[in-house]
């Protein structure tokens, strides 16, 4: 006579553990495909710009308002007061200094952040404007005059820099 092994497994497929795992790996991938999917739909690009040809073009006007800056000895000291939420500008210039000053701030990553401040001339060469709910990050400085002649760049680690000196020395 035959020996039959009756220790075999006999509860049906849907109570044990294995398929259930085999079955969640692909469920959880399509599960996450699909939220990867709304998230892609609804986050705009907003470091991506349409017109990257013109933008390009204007690379070279930028470069020349810079070195133009640099022939003026456009040099610009800004300091930020946090208590106060005052941003002052001190700027020295071998030629005429302009009533009013723009100011850009851009954050490194998102574009709706981006501040743009006009800075009006107190005394001499220092300028003032009230800045407001500045979070933290690598700030994009920009500095053009009001006739957008010339303009110093430079970036800014907010809140760890107080002072921040512009002066275009690389071009």
């Amino acid at each position: 006579m035959t020996n039959i092994n009756n220790d075999l497994d006999t509860q049906p497929w849907y109570k044990q553990g294995w398929p259930w795992a085999l079955i969640a790996i692909p469920l959880l991938t399509v599960i996450a495909g699909v939220i990867t999917f709304i998230i892609a739909a609804n986050t705009s690009d907003s470091l991506v710009t349409d017109d990257y040809y013109k933008e390009g073009k204007a690379i070279n006007s930028n470069i020349e308002k810079l070195i133009h800056a640099k022939d003026l000895g456009v040099i610009a000291n800004i300091s930020f007061e946090q208590q106060a939420n005052l941003l002052s500008l001190s700027l020295t210039s071998n030629t005429s200094l302009p009533k009013t000053l723009e100011l850009f701030l851009s954050h490194p990553t998102q574009k709706t952040k981006d501040i743009s401040i006009v800075l009006s001339n107190l005394t001499g060469g220092d300028y003032v404007a009230n800045l407001e709910d500045l979070e933290a990050a690598f700030w994009h400085i920009t500095v053009e005059d009001e006739n957008k002649t010339w303009e110093l760049k430079g970036r800014w680690l907010y809140p760890d820099r107080k002072n921040i000196l512009l002066d275009n020395s690389a071009y």
